[in-house]
């Protein structure tokens, strides 16, 4: 942090971000910084001159109608949060478990699904546990003697500790945080996850516990000598461990365990982690959301849905139809479609209606917006094997698109869809190239 190269840095990443313009308290904005300010900022960090202000809180609008809480810090607390996450980032990565994947250096929610497809396989239970609030709940207390363990600057504990107790602003009132992350605070996430690294540890046990401890199986080495192993529901190798297999990913705070073993087994975990959550780090767990269920029923994941197929003591030899036993299917949850019809107001009460706001714009930007969408939504469930599912979302993404048009347009579907035909598709023509609505969604 004494480096000014640094700082620089740090504020070129902050001005790169689509929120630079909003202002905080002080309703300073990027456009009013310039390298004096930037130097005096610098130094009032580097000489212990520098206390964070509360964070402007605003109400945005979420799914539904509902609104959320958004947190705005001040363009100067931005600037330090950026200058020591950029710091502690590399320091942490190589700390953090690597059953971790949220918010990690080259790490995303695809790759923590892929990692549930490779660990999960012969699972029986899955165990979701569902953290109530979690970004607000986080005891200051317990992270800032989770950072003394790793950190031992005075300054860099006491720029946290201030961020910590900085409050925020709403209706021109203050209030003070008494737990909680940095509201909207670039160095929440890292923070986050530290405090979360408990729990990595203490699956990392319960794994390594689990493990199988193999010896071979003489009744297999028999029916390989007859050439009937293939027939038999036979394992090659006995477990000597009485202690389940346990399997853990977490991303942020959606985390899921995977128990090969006995119900009871898979409760007594569930129970243990629940008791280091509440106990230890004083978090609120949601009872009616946190489960057990077979593995075979499913359990959604990253708004994937994951399940395993049952493991059957049959086999097949190799020149037979490859067996699923086991094996870990990722999928789109069916209700996905029309979830992601009501997040987007595409639906209403079970009926497809048009995008009040869209209709307003120009004709070309309605229908990439739509394709934006279900574009990103396909991309994401890449992993899927039943993409299919989402052909219903193609659906009333077009669907809503043509109402839309149709209001800006103030006539029909039918009309709409004749002015726009394209053959086997319909869109709008524009310097000699074409913008079709179904180029880039579901055929």
């Amino acid at each position: 942090m004494n480096n000014f190269y640094n700082t620089l840095i740090a504020f070129n990443k902050i001005a790169a971000n689509k929120g630079a313009g909003t202002p905080g308290i002080d309703n300073e904005t990027v456009d009013g910084i310039n390298l004096d300010k930037l130097e005096r900022y610098h130094q009032e960090y580097v000489n212990n001159g520098y206390n964070p202000k509360p964070v402007k809180r605003i109400l945005i609008p979420s799914d539904n109608k509902r609104t959320r809480p958004l947190g705005l810090p001040t363009i100067k607390d931005r600037l330090i949060q950026k200058c020591l996450e950029q710091l502690l980032t590399p320091y942490f990565e190589n700390i953090f478990s690597e059953w971790s994947f949220g918010f990690r250096t080259k790490k995303s929610c695809h790759d923590a699904v892929k990692r549930v497809k490779q660990r999960f396989q012969g699972i029986d239970y899955i165990i979701k546990i569902d953290l109530k609030g979690y970004f607000d709940t986080i005891n200051h207390g317990i992270l800032m003697r989770t950072l003394n363990q790793f950190i031992r600057k005075n300054k860099v504990l006491s720029t946290i500790n201030k961020w910590l107790k900085a409050g925020f602003m709403k209706n021109g009132i203050k209030y003070k945080s008494l737990s909680g992350s940095p509201q909207g605070g670039i160095i929440s996430p890292l923070l986050a996850n530290l405090y979360l690294h408990y729990i990595d540890l203490k699956m990392e046990e319960l794994i390594k516990e689990g493990k199988p401890i193999k010896k071979g199986n003489p009744e297999y080495v028999r029916a390989w000598s007859k050439n009937r192993h293939h027939k038999l529901g036979t394992d090659r190798w006995i477990n000597l461990n009485p202690k389940p297999r346990v399997e853990y990913i977490r991303y942020a705070d959606d985390f899921i365990i995977g128990v090969k073993g006995e119900y009871d087994k898979a409760e007594g975990i569930k129970n243990q982690v629940i008791q280091w959550l509440e106990q230890d780090l004083k978090l609120i767990i949601s009872k009616d959301k946190s489960k057990i269920v077979k593995a075979n029923k499913g359990t959604r994941f990253l708004s994937y849905l994951i399940k395993v197929n049952p493991t059957n003591k049959t086999r097949t030899r190799k020149s037979t139809k490859n067996s699923l036993n086991g094996s870990v299917q990722i999928q789109v949850p069916k209700a996905k479609a029309e979830e992601y019809g009501y997040e987007y107001n595409w639906l209403k009460r079970g009926k497809i209606k048009h995008d009040e706001i869209l209709a307003d714009r120009d004709e070309l930007e309605i229908i990439r917006t739509y394709q934006t969408i279900v574009r990103g939504i396909i991309q994401y469930f890449c992993l899927a094997n039943n993409l299919g599912v989402l052909t219903y979302l193609n659906y009333l993404a077009e669907y809503s698109c043509l109402k839309t048009l149709a209001r800006k347009w103030k006539t029909s579907i039918a009309r709409v869809r004749k002015k726009l035909n394209r053959g086997s598709t319909w869109g709008i023509q524009r310097k000699n190239s074409i913008r079709t609505m179904g180029s880039l969604l579901l055929g």
